[in-house]
């Protein structure tokens, strides 16, 4: 338990900034014309103050990672991470943004889950 809320404010953090850079590349889709080509769409995308936040979010979560790999083995605490993120932002898809909810979405949640179970274990 005291693993999972070392990892808290990183998931959060990665979590956030996945899910704000959907909701935005999203929103500026008709602003970011396919015409004005790739870098027309990056200027328009990397100047957008939600996109920033998320990659300042970003580098927070990398602040905040080194605290967990200090007192912690990243052998364990690097799948917990990534598995409770991946879950977060598989949840997150479905309720913000209205992603389908598909059996092999929901196996492959459910395999890491069952993973992360199995390698935690000492």
């Amino acid at each position: 338990m005291r693993l999972i809320l070392a990892i808290l404010p990183t998931m959060l953090l990665v979590v956030y900034g996945q899910l704000i850079i959907k909701w935005r590349v999203g929103a500026l889709a008709e602003v970011a014309q396919p015409a004005s080509g790739p870098l027309g769409r990056l200027v328009v995308y990397v100047t957008d103050p939600y996109i920033l936040s998320a990659y300042v979010a970003a580098l927070a979560s990398s602040f905040t990672w080194m605290f967990v790999v200090e007192s912690h083995p990243v052998s364990l605490a690097f799948p917990l991470h990534i598995g409770l993120t991946v879950i977060a932002v598989v949840a997150g898809g479905i309720y913000l943004f209205g992603e389908p909810i598909t059996a092999p979405r929901i196996l492959a949640v459910a395999l890491i889950v069952a993973g992360i179970a199995i390698g935690s274990r000492s």
